[in-house]
């Protein structure tokens, strides 16, 4: 039986349509998928791209000639002739984006034909087990699913013309933030949460960040892909929540589940129907590592596609056996961050605060948190939750009651502020506080550090 040669998977044609087409009309570079000069297997069209990126950045006219003078001052050994020759190509803006998805998939398939013989190689390393083996290639093959191209350096050029794309979608109204469904939030945030940021949301005990994260997950899960990592509750105790929210149901009455409640079974319809078509996955599992996080955040993006990544809560994550337990902290946050980064997902982490929070009547602080520090320095954006009648030097005024008080102490790319919640606790919902906000009279100690002044 003769042995079948494996074709390297390219389309020469295919790379040559876009340089063409870009050569008669460079604008097309906005509205085509994400390349970058790798994705050209031809090195002489990798070259060209390259150039005519830069030309394109600078606002230089693009065409043969120009790019070939581009090429030369960039020390290619080049004719023009073999330019002019790409300049026959004609295609319409439809037809490149066409070819310009052709050349991306020749090139995953060759990236895929290096982790395919890594993964052999996985196979064959003597003194490892299966299961770590198994594991290290379904990290390669994830990788493979979601990042779009190597990781290396940009010239300012090359920066401008991503740029340009993205601001080109903005003017056409593509917002790439994902909403929170918390509208006081997602104008804080600038429209919502954004890929390869991370969001920390610290509370003590009680104060609702559980039901406040479920009902960001359920909301966002409506059109993009969830997945929400709990190390505290189980998936039945999660689904009895969600379906106390979307059903409208007493939670207590759901854990009574009596035979007779007629209501209480007419909620949970509603809610089976209503979670049904949600974009979510959950997960049980105590002391997740990084290694275990990335495993799941792979194998749910590889099979249904992952946007958002909600992680309850940090504290109870293991470490990697470093000196300190603030060290394992520091480097699991970290390692959070570049994880979204590199996988381009958004990322809400929950965090419990010290009891100090306990001792100090009024909205907590950035110290309160534990291992400010790393969280600090690490996230996009760091949001206090303060529930008054949660507290144990709570008054208990009815006016407070389902009361919640958002606060942004940190923000990278926008401002802070407070964001008003309503917490309906024996339903498990929250969301946007619709009447008046209302005002404490007692002072705190503290200074103000916002436009609403502490208490």
């Amino acid at each position: 039986m003769r042995e079948q040669r494996l074709a390297i998977p390219v389309s020469l044609e295919a790379e040559s349509a876009v340089l063409g087409g870009l050569l008669l009309n460079a604008d097309a570079m906005a509205k085509l998928p994400p390349l970058e000069p790798d994705a050209f297997y031809d090195p002489f069209h990798g070259q060209v791209f390259r150039a005519i990126q830069r030309l394109y950045a600078k606002g230089h006219p693009v065409e043969a000639v120009s790019v070939h003078l581009e090429l030369q001052a960039e020390g290619a050994d080049t004719e023009i002739q073999a330019v002019h020759d790409l300049a026959v190509y004609s295609p319409g803006p439809t037809s490149m984006r066409m070819y310009a998805n052709a050349v991306l998939d020749c090139h995953r398939l060759r990236k895929l034909m290096e982790v395919g013989n890594e993964i052999a190689r996985l196979a064959m390393s003597p003194g490892h087990n299966s299961t770590e083996q198994i594991d290290k290639s379904q990290m390669l093959l994830g990788k493979l699913a979601t990042v779009r191209g190597r990781r290396e350096p940009k010239s300012m050029a090359e920066s401008l013309v991503e740029y340009l794309g993205v601001l080109q979608e903005l003017s056409e109204g593509k917002n790439p933030a994902i909403r929170t469904g918390i509208g006081g939030l997602d104008r804080m945030l600038n429209g919502g949460l954004r890929r390869g940021e991370m969001m920390v949301i610290g509370a003590r005990p009680k104060h609702g960040k559980t039901a406040l994260s479920l009902a960001m997950a359920r909301s966002m899960a409506r059109e993009h892909g969830v997945l929400f990592l709990s190390q505290e509750m189980n998936i039945i105790q999660l689904m009895h929540r969600h379906t106390a929210a979307s059903g409208g149901v007493d939670l207590g009455r759901i854990l009574a589940a009596k035979p007779e409640d007629a209501g209480m079974w007419s909620g949970v319809s509603e809610a089976a129907r209503n979670l049904g078509d949600l974009r979510l996955h959950q997960d049980e599992q105590g002391n997740l590592t990084l290694m275990d996080i990335r495993r799941k955040v792979l194998k749910v993006r590889r099979e249904s596609g992952l946007d958002v990544l909600f992680i309850d809560f940090l504290q109870l994550m293991a470490g990697g056996g470093e000196e300190s337990r603030n060290r394992e902290l520091d480097v699991i946050v970290n390692g959070i961050k570049a994880m979204a980064l590199d996988l381009q997902i958004a990322v809400v982490l929950l965090s419990q605060m010290s009891r100090k929070a306990d001792e100090h009547y009024g909205r907590p602080q950035m110290t309160h948190l534990r291992d400010s520090g790393a969280i600090e320095a690490a996230a996009d954006q760091v949001a206090l939750l303060f529930n008054d009648w949660a507290h144990p030097m709570s008054k208990k005024l009815d006016k407070f009651k389902g009361f919640c008080e958002l606060e942004i102490v940190a923000h990278r790319n926008g401002p802070q502020g407070l964001v008003p919640l309503h917490l309906l606790g024996e339903y498990q919902q929250m969301g946007d506080w619709m009447g008046p906000i209302p005002e404490h009279t007692a002072i705190s100690a503290t200074p103000p550090r916002s436009r609403a002044a502490n208490f």
